[in-house]
């Protein structure tokens, strides 16, 4: 049986890439109706991507559609209301990354979560990206050997609208930041968190973080350093592990991976693998299949609403750790 979905949130990310996506899974899905606060905007999507019924008004939709689960793709300070609205209504929720602005927004969907007993799944798409994921498999298999150290850095989307702004759930480290610090965890597994030490550059007209530079310590030793930035006209982003016998380094959106391992004979020395043509949709469409799959199946989802607080621990102990000058414990 087909999965009946709505769709809060027609702007460019929800129609544009996750709405699109899931109008090619027809055999698994039924787009039932979509909303938004632009009519115009709900209206066209509903045309374009075949909803039966557009609204305005996210919660006249949830109280007259017969759904089974809901895409929330909403502005940060928006996630937490509508994905709970989501959630009392007695649906399962995909909602986008980071699902609130704060790790006690992310508690409060846990809370709902457990009572509802629905299920949440968030959209940290960069784990579904190929070469992210060639990364994992690379350093599950301890090619690296005893793990040192871990970096990621992302920049190149300048903050302009409401991202720009703090009370909006915006900046760089809630942007760009959430995205990297989650990568890192996920790649390193089972490993905790124990300290993180931030430093800031404000915008003297915005107010929000620009660029933030910070480290994170974990139980066992090994430390990640992570970068963020607003100001690159460029797009960065990378994640590079090294260990005591090679390194991974894994590039986006170029895709390119960087190999050298004393552990397997394939790369002994360095080696470069870049795609002929990396297809940016991608990682959503593994990313909303692997959701689907997970609701027919009726397993556990792929991201939880967990992952999304163990995210949020480390991103607000940056905050404070770049206001306090100094190191915060986790």
């Amino acid at each position: 049986m087909a999965i009946k979905i709505g769709l809060i949130g027609c702007g460019g990310h929800g129609r544009d890439r996750l709405s699109k996506i899931l109008f090619n899974m027809e055999s698994k899905v039924q787009l039932v109706a979509c909303s938004d606060l632009d009519n115009a905007s709900a209206s066209s999507t509903a045309t374009e991507h075949g909803y039966s019924n557009s609204y305005e008004n996210y919660m006249d939709m949830l109280e007259k559609e017969d759904l089974d689960a809901v895409v929330v793709a909403l502005p940060h300070d928006l996630l937490k209301s509508a994905g709970k609205s989501v959630l009392e209504a007695g649906l399962d929720l995909f909602v986008e990354k980071p699902a609130g602005v704060n790790a006690d927004e992310i508690l409060e969907i846990i809370e709902a979560e457990i009572e509802t007993k629905k299920t949440v799944m968030v959209g940290y798409c960069m784990r579904y990206n190929p070469s992210r994921m060639r990364l994992k498999a690379l350093f599950d298999k301890n090619i690296v050997g005893n793990a040192i150290q871990i970096h990621g850095h992302k920049s190149g989307s300048q903050l302009g609208t409401w991202n720009a702004y703090l009370e909006r759930g915006g900046g760089q480290l809630r942007w760009h930041g959430v995205h990297i610090v989650d990568q890192v965890l996920w790649i390193l597994g089972d490993r905790q968190p124990i300290r993180v030490h931030c430093e800031t550059q404000w915008d003297k007209v915005l107010g929000s973080d620009q660029d933030s530079a910070f480290t994170i310590l974990f139980d066992d030793g090994i430390t990640a350093s992570i970068s963020v930035s607003s100001r690159t006209e460029t797009i960065f982003d990378v994640i590079e592990v090294f260990g005591t016998d090679g390194r991974i380094r894994s590039e986006w959106p170029s895709e390119i991976l960087d190999i050298q391992s004393s552990r397997i004979s394939d790369y002994q020395n360095p080696t470069r693998i870049v795609p002929n043509s990396p297809d940016y949709m991608r990682m959503y469409t593994i990313q909303m299949n692997d959701w689907i799959d997970s609701l027919i199946k009726g397993v556990e989802m792929p991201i939880g609403s967990l992952d999304a607080l163990n995210v949020y621990r480390v991103i607000d102990a940056a905050y404070k750790s770049a206001e306090a000058g100094e190191p915060i414990n986790l």
